[in-house]
Order: structure tokens, then C-alpha cells, then sequence
């Protein structure tokens, strides 16, 4: 008898996250171009993208949003 296994990992999304910097004292500090900045992560779902990307960055994270792939 033969058995045959098939793993799927979960796959993975490119989710972009802003941030809110922090100054030296580990305050929030205001953005003065009005836009926040934001790193680029992948993951399964927003919530791991939220949460690695606070572990990166060690600031409050202010929005996360998926993105897509381009249409060809």
C-alpha cells in the first residue's frame, strides 16, 4: 500500500505597514510631511503582518494594508 502526503504551507502575501517613528526618548513623534513611513513585509494574514512588523520597527503600527498584484 502506498500512502501520498501532501503538505501546503500557507501562503504568503505582501502586506505594507505604517508606522508611527519614535523620537530618541521613545516618544511618538509627529510626521512633518504628513506622511508616515512603513516597511514591507510578507506573511499569512494582516495580523502576523502587524505583528512582525512591530517587532521590526518597535513603533505602534497605524495602518496595515495588502497588496496586490499587478494585473498582467
Amino acid at each position: 500500500m502506498t500512502w501520498r502526503v501532501t503538505v501546503q504551507m500557507p501562503s504568503t502575501r505582501s502586506y505594507r505597514c505604517h508606522y508611527h517613528p519614535k523620537d530618541r526618548d521613545g516618544y511618538p513623534t509627529p510626521c512633518d510631511s504628513g506622511v508616515l513611513p512603513f516597511v514591507q513585509i510578507r506573511a499569512r494574514d494582516a495580523e502576523s503582518a502587524q505583528r512582525i512588523a512591530h517587532q521590526i520597527t518597535g513603533c505602534s503600527i497605524s495602518s496595515v494594508e495588502r497588496l496586490e498584484a499587478a494585473a498582467a
